[in-house]
């Protein structure tokens, strides 16, 4: 990488190599990262956000005439979770659509966030790659004490007031999970402004083929933002302090070695709006 400075290292030659110890004379990651100037080093990206735009029931959970589903919306991306509140009467071949701009799932402003209600995009966006994943419940009960509380969001991260599914016999309505690649992205949205809707029909029994279930729809908006400067060093302490990594080199080595990871199927946007 352009700018990079590593320090000199001497290995002393006073015995032979097969007597001398495994690592000895090699500098540790804190002592790298104490002497390399890692503000020094900075570039610019591509920054991108993904709003909530609506969703269809094309066919609700159970008989038509039984009653209508009562939904529950919640999306996860990498730093946190949304949800929404109940929305409720809603019938096969209703769409219900949402604010964008109180419906944000990418580059959510920190801290509870309600899906539909206060869900706010951060003005500076998020880069690619990004993934969310979306997850569709139908509230069968609601007990008194209403809905079960997750743990509060860590510092930098979104959460929701509650949960999708509380565990009282919710039907599972179906999810999805979205992946956009760098270069995926720096093809449909070259310009800043250019933005995207897409949609998928969630899958009601991951993982298995099935029929006569719900089959419901969710659309999305992706925007392509300014562009941001970005300082490697803010950018390593943020990632030390939410990883627990004991120096920026450690960090970065931890990022990297998340990049050899499977990656998971991505999920081809459905045409049906």
């Amino acid at each position: 990488m352009a700018g990079f400075w590593w320090p000199q290292v001497a290995f002393t030659q006073d015995k032979p190599a097969s007597q001398r110890q495994e690592g000895a004379g090699l500098p540790s990651a804190e002592g790298m990262s104490r002497t390399t100037p890692w503000d020094t080093i900075q570039w610019v990206e591509r920054r991108y956000k993904i709003e909530a735009v609506r969703f269809k029931a094309r066919d609700e959970t159970g008989i038509d005439w039984l009653g209508s589903d009562e939904v529950i919306i919640q999306t996860n991306d990498a730093k946190g979770s949304t949800v929404s509140n109940e929305i409720g009467d809603i019938d096969s071949g209703d769409t219900h659509s949402f604010d964008p701009a109180i419906s944000c799932v990418v580059a959510v402003r920190p801290g509870v966030a309600v899906l539909g209600e206060s869900s706010v995009c951060e003005e500076i966006g998020e880069p690619a790659p990004m993934f969310f994943r979306v997850e569709f419940w139908e509230k069968d009960f609601f007990l008194p004490a209403g809905f079960c509380i997750p743990t509060t969001p860590r510092p930098g991260e979104h959460g929701g007031p509650h949960c999708a599914n509380d565990g009282t016999g919710d039907d599972f309505i179906g999810n999805a999970r979205i992946d956009y690649s760098t270069q995926e992205l720096e093809a449909a949205l070259p310009n800043v402004g250019n933005d995207l809707i897409e949609t998928v029909a969630l899958d009601p029994c991951p993982g298995e083929i099935c029929a006569g279930f719900p089959d419901y729809t969710f659309t999305w908006r992706i925007t392509r933002l300014p562009d941001a400067q970005v300082n490697l060093g803010v950018l390593a302490n943020e990632a030390m302090q939410r990883t627990g990594a004991r120096s920026e080199l450690e960090a970065i080595a931890a990022g990297l070695r998340a990049l050899r990871a499977p990656n998971p199927k991505k999920i081809k946007p459905d045409t049906a709006r």
